[in-house]
Parts: C-alpha cells; structure tokens; sequence
C-alpha cells in the first residue's frame, strides 16, 4: 500500500506541474494533479485485486 501512494504522489505532482507549466492555471493544475494521483491509485489497487483475486 506504501508503494502505491508513494507512485501515486509522484505521477500526481508530475501531472500538476506539466499542466502548470503547459500554460494551466493553478486550480486547474491541482485538479489535474488530484485526478492523476486518485487514477494512479484506482489503477493500482484494481491490479493488485486483478493478481490476488477474491479470497473468501
């Protein structure tokens, strides 16, 4: 789970300050920044639970 937050917050931050510097303005930058982290963590989470599948 550490991992995962940790790439989450990477490719968020990345996300906000490529959109920042591609001429977004700062709210729009932490929107995109926040969506990347929240579908990095989708992502991941749907994959790990795709691998370990339900355990009942």
């Amino acid at each position: 789970m550490a991992i995962t937050l940790i790439a989450a917050v990477l490719v968020g931050v990345t996300g906000g300050i490529l959109a920042w510097l591609g001429g977004a303005l700062v709210a729009n930058a932490i929107i995109v920044g926040g969506s990347s982290f929240a579908g990095t963590v989708l992502l991941i989470l749907a994959i790990a639970y795709f691998l370990i599948g339900e355990k009942s």
